[in-house]
């Protein structure tokens, strides 16, 4: 994961999702349903977008959070 300047000029990150997620698909869909993640990437559910495994960009701020290209 590498640091990167967000939309909000706040500080980030940046990765491949799974990498973010530490490999651990059960926390991941843990995130899903509280904050909707797969919905904000694009994708209809949480499976789709693992099995995708994009390269994402976010910060503390959710508008921050973001699928990027590679």
């Amino acid at each position: 994961m590498r640091r990167v300047k967000c939309k909000s000029g706040l500080s980030g990150w940046r990765g491949r999702l799974r990498g973010i997620y530490d490999n651990d698909f059960s926390t991941f869909d843990c995130y899903c349903e509280t904050y909707g993640i797969h919905s904000r990437l694009g994708y209809a559910t949480p499976e789709d977008v693992w099995e995708a495994n994009p390269v994402i960009e976010g910060s503390v701020q959710p508008s921050d959070f973001r699928k990027v290209r590679d």
